[in-house]
């Protein structure tokens, strides 16, 4: 074919064409420069933060301190742990069970079992126990009722 039966372009079409091509151009390297200068989500900012898990514990030994709302034991292998006394908190004493004044119903030095939970550093006292009280000495569960 010669040049004679070519269509030729219009300069309106390549202008267009230049116009288009730019256009293109221009919106790749905007993507790359958003997607390059836009930092990543942490992972840690996008998560809740992890709710710590509540922990029984339980604890036998002397009582080394008490006041109005804690208590503080003592095992007898010297490990010591203060407990934080809610209204919820049950004494289980020789003469029955109470929830009224846990921290009134003992004094240092008694012998005690301690039933808590943990849930951070948060340590609370669900039962505090006369050492009479429990175990196989100690009256059956249903005393009282």
């Amino acid at each position: 074919m010669s040049g004679r039966h070519r269509a030729r372009a219009s300069k309106s079409n390549v202008l267009i064409g230049s116009i288009a091509a730019s256009v293109g151009v221009s919106s790749v390297l905007a993507a790359a420069i958003v997607e390059l200068v836009a930092p990543e989500p942490s992972t840690a900012a996008t998560q809740s933060a992890p709710q710590t898990a509540e922990q029984p514990l339980t604890q036998q030994g002397k009582i080394i301190a008490v006041t109005a709302d804690s208590l503080t034991a003592q095992s007898p292998n010297g490990v010591t742990q203060t407990y934080r006394i809610t209204p919820r908190t049950t004494a289980i004493t020789d003469s029955g069970s109470q929830t009224s004044s846990t921290a009134a119903a003992f004094a240092v030095n008694d012998e005690v079992t301690v039933v808590g939970t943990r849930r951070g550093d948060a340590v609370v006292a669900t039962a505090v126990a006369e050492q009479s009280a429990s175990g196989p000495a100690g009256r059956p569960m249903e005393y009282g009722i």
